[in-house]
């Protein structure tokens, strides 16, 4: 769900840069559910997907047209985990590099 919050962002931002003619290249969407990328990128229809069907075809039509590239980002480099889960302090201080931040 994040993916489609972010791709409706980016939509506004496109049609926002358009109207000031500014020209942006497509945006990278970093993503850690590798669920979240399948569903976007591959039109599969079942049963347990259709209550947000819906939002993904928004998105499938973004990353055709190159609006938005989506990546996946591995656990180890993901620095919004951070504010998401528990952390020891060698991950806690990995994800203050990562957002070039330090401990004070």
């Amino acid at each position: 769900m994040a993916v489609a919050e972010a791709a409706k962002e980016d939509s506004w931002l496109n049609g926002l840069e358009k109207e000031l003619g500014v020209e942006q290249g497509g945006v990278q969407l970093h993503c850690d559910s590798q669920s979240a990328i399948y569903l976007a990128k591959n039109q599969v229809y079942h049963a347990r997907t259709k209550h947000i069907d819906v939002r993904y075809h928004k998105i499938r039509e973004l990353i055709a047209s190159g609006e938005i590239i989506l990546l996946k980002v591995h656990t180890s480099e993901n620095a919004a985990d951070m504010l998401t889960k528990p952390l020891t302090v060698d991950k806690f201080n990995h994800c203050l590099d990562l957002l070039n931040a330090y401990n004070c």
